[in-house]
């Protein structure tokens, strides 16, 4: 009887432990379905796509949002790589830039082919094509104004390229930070604060901030 009971117990234990097997092996077959799915976008048995955003560091299961493709897009139209960022609200920006800046160039050179054109006609003896609304300047002053302007043109110039530059750096770092924690526990929050009174000091009232880090 003792060696029907040990063998009972062996048995019972031996039984446990293989069930306890099977359900970790079956648990860890679900995991890997899982993270094939969001890996590979589909299930195996020929079920239907699953697309789906992983929003995660590990680099295996995160889908990637590519930075060159955004700063691709933004230098072949400024603004798409915005969008490719889900940062809509910038195009408006973006563009508001250009156009005052395009503007500027169009002003500016006008003014100074004006200008040019008059100083040229002097300087030739052009006296027929020489402008009736600029006489009162001399031809020194033609030329100060003809550089003015130009100068203002090239200023103008010179911001259309930044504006394009900072198009393009600012779809980078946006592409990069795309899945940068921006949760509630990334925030500076201020607080009151009411110290109480002591028998050796009074009471106080004041604030507190504290950032929180995740």
């Amino acid at each position: 009887m003792k060696y029907l009971r040990c063998v009972v117990l062996v048995l019972l234990t031996a039984f446990f432990a293989c069930t306890e097997g099977f359900a970790q092996d079956d648990g860890a077959a679900q995991v890997g379905d899982s993270a094939f799915v969001k890996t590979h976008g589909h299930k195996r048995g020929g079920a239907e796509p699953v697309v789906e955003n992983v929003h995660t560091t590990d680099s295996i299961l995160q889908k990637k949002h590519n930075p060159k493709v955004a700063v691709a897009l933004s230098a072949v139209l400024p603004g798409a790589g915005q969008i490719y960022n889900k940062r809509w609200w910038k195009v408006p920006i973006i563009y508001a830039g250009f156009g005052t800046s395009v503007y500027f160039i169009c002003r500016f050179s006008q003014r100074m082919v004006i200008y040019r054109t008059e100083y040229r006609n002097r300087m030739q003896e052009h006296f027929d094509l020489l402008d009736p609304n600029l006489a009162n300047y001399d031809d020194e002053s033609v030329l100060s104004m003809k550089k003015y302007y130009q100068r203002n043109m090239e200023i103008a110039v010179a911001a259309t390229a930044i504006i394009y530059v900072l198009n393009l750096i600012d779809a980078a770092v946006d592409a990069h930070l795309f899945y940068f924690d921006i949760s509630d526990d990334l925030s500076l929050q201020f607080a009151p604060y009411l110290q109480p009174s002591t028998f050796s000091q009074p009471g106080s009232l004041g604030l507190t901030f504290a950032f929180h880090l995740k």
